[in-house]
């Protein structure tokens, strides 16, 4: 194959790879609207700073 198929066909995965991504945040956030109340501690923890990396991610892409 040539540089320039090569080169496409690295830019179709790269944004493959960006949507899925997007998809799994917008499907954690959609599994998780609020905080489940029987969560203990840690588990509350560790969904709060997956949240708060969702949204970090999301706000990076709309800047971009």
């Amino acid at each position: 194959m040539s540089d320039p198929t090569l080169d496409r066909i690295e830019r179709e995965l790269q944004l493959l790879n960006v949507n899925l991504a997007e998809a799994n945040d917008i499907a954690t956030m959609v599994a998780f609207p609020k905080m489940p109340a029987d969560l203990d501690n840690d588990s509350r923890n560790a969904l709060r700073m997956l949240r708060e990396k969702i949204m970090e991610r999301a706000r990076a892409r709309v800047k971009a």
